[in-house]
């Protein structure tokens, strides 16, 4: 059995938990026991075989048994699923020619979970394709291909400059901190805002 059918045993698992009927407690009993051997079998699925190991940039090393290099992410307990998603993520990476970037990027910025690897990722995607757009830019005459290929690299820009700015957030917390100061003013007028005039 793979992870996806693991993943689809869970949620029936789950699914059966919330729709057992507490009327017939013979029926409840016999839902719950169902929903308890689907959770275990799933379990038992998801378990590594032996404990995985983690390597650069975070990322889990698969078993010998799937036959392809990997990388893997400092998880307390990995489960199969991360290590198929690890997988997955070097094997995007590397299908978008970033693979040893996007892995020393990971590494680089002490990435945590899935959502910031994958963000360090794109982060490494967008920064060689802004270079080679920025290349191709310079040995190009057409003025409107030029234009359009540096209009496109100012784009790639913005979206590594927004990734950084998320990544940061999602390192630092992502809090925001609102004070509100109360003023008394005795005989006078407060002005909040912006004054102008002519």
């Amino acid at each position: 059995m793979g992870v996806k059918e693991a993943l689809v045993m869970k949620e029936q698992a789950l699914q059966r938990k919330v729709t057992a009927t507490y009327k017939n407690s013979t029926r409840r009993d016999f839902d719950l026991g169902e929903a308890r051997l689907l959770e275990e079998e799933a379990d038992a699925c998801l378990t590594p075989l032996e404990p995985l190991k983690t390597a650069l940039g975070g990322e889990i090393l698969p078993p010998h048994s799937y036959g392809m290099i990997g990388l893997e992410g400092t998880l307390k307990e990995p489960d199969m699923l991360d290590c198929e998603v690890s997988v997955e993520r070097t094997q995007l990476a590397d299908k978008a020619g970033v693979f040893e970037m996007a892995i020393q990027t990971a590494e680089d910025a002490k990435a945590k979970g899935s959502i910031q690897k994958m963000l360090t990722h794109q982060m490494a995607a967008a920064h060689k394709h802004c270079m080679r757009l920025i290349a191709e830019s310079n040995d190009q005459r057409d003025p409107m291909i030029k234009a359009k290929l540096t209009n496109t690299t100012v784009r790639l820009m913005e979206a590594y400059s927004k990734g950084a700015l998320t990544l940061q957030k999602l390192q630092a917390g992502a809090t925001q901190i609102v004070t509100v100061q109360h003023v008394s003013i005795n005989g006078g007028q407060a002005v909040i805002g912006n004054v102008g005039g002519t």
